[in-house]
């Protein structure tokens, strides 16, 4: 996967409707359901025994960076727009964006106390224009940081969820430094709100991903 580099107000790339995100190439990705068995809470391993985990099977993902900013555009296909009433009768459906902050984190857990990763996180019921920086040590451990810096915009049209995530590339503050003519690794999650999905039942691509910073 590559983050190509475009002469774009940073402003323009957190517009997911934006004509510019056609001219980026996009990569499809595979996702599958979380692993109950490794679900902190025993009261949801027993109640989502025998049950389906992961709505969401395919991802849209393209990445672009302007020398200042870098932001993804998550695009999937989903039937119904799910945002938290405040009543606790709807969970919102949401997205994340991991990056490992050691080489040897695990992914399928969330990392782990001496390899922590980094998530870059949007949910329907956050104020517009509003992503959280997470910190994660394993499963259930996720913590916003203090600072965020992280930006994101969304829309619902036509039966499909369109999300921009942008942060700095570099920050001064707790998560990923990111360099262009580098490359990390990258990993995804998407919650389906109206298959009750949350915390850490989720849909996650399964293994880390290259990423080519231009």
């Amino acid at each position: 996967m590559k983050a190509v580099k475009l002469q774009l107000a940073t402003r323009t790339l957190l517009n997911p409707a934006a004509q510019q995100w056609a001219k980026v190439p996009a990569e499809e990705i595979s996702l599958a359901g979380t692993p109950l068995h490794q679900q902190p809470s025993r009261y949801v391993r027993a109640a989502w025994a025998g049950k389906p985990v992961g709505a969401v099977r395919f991802l849209k993902v393209q990445a672009a960076h302007n020398g200042k900013d870098i932001a993804f555009r998550l695009e999937w296909a989903d039937e119904t727009e799910n945002r938290d009433h405040g009543d606790g009768s709807v969970f919102p459906d949401a997205a994340g964006i991991l990056f490992p902050l050691n080489e040897d984190a695990p992914l399928e857990s969330m990392g782990s106390p001496e390899a922590p990763v980094n998530a870059w996180y949007w949910r329907a019921n956050l104020p517009e224009g509003e992503g959280q920086n997470l910190i994660a040590k394993g499963a259930g451990t996720a913590e916003e940081t203090p600072k965020s810096f992280t930006q994101a915009r969304a829309r619902w049209t036509d039966g499909r969820w369109q999300v921009v995530l942008a942060r700095p590339l570099t920050i001064d503050g707790d998560g990923i430094q990111i360099s262009p003519k580098q490359s990390t690794k990258v990993a995804f999650a998407v919650w389906e709100g109206s298959s009750q999905e949350r915390a850490g039942l989720k849909s996650f691509s399964k293994s880390w991903r290259e990423l080519d910073i231009q």
